[in-house]
């Protein structure tokens, strides 16, 4: 399991949401490679699947909030999916 990095600071600061997804990325980057193509599609759409939704709530214990983290982890999964179309075409 990845560690999360906390963010620099409990208050707003530019380019948070960049800190939020580097975060996260490690452990999206794994999680992605264990479920199934159709959740990170769905995770790209907003659904977060139960996996998913769990990391949400482990960056929100480290200090991010749960709506940044689930935006983050959209945002990686829209990502994943751009990276693997780039590979096939």
């Amino acid at each position: 399991m990845q560690i999360l990095n906390r963010p620099r600071s409990n208050e707003q600061y530019k380019d948070r949401d960049i800190g939020c997804q580097e975060a996260l990325e490690g452990a999206m980057a794994e999680i992605s490679r264990s479920v199934p193509a159709n959740q990170i599609v769905d995770a790209a759409g907003g659904k977060l699947s139960p996996v998913m939704m769990a990391l949400a709530k482990r960056a929100e214990a480290v200090g991010w909030s749960l709506e940044e983290a689930e935006v983050a982890i959209s945002e990686l999964a829209q990502n994943i999916l751009d990276e693997a179309a780039e590979e096939e075409g």
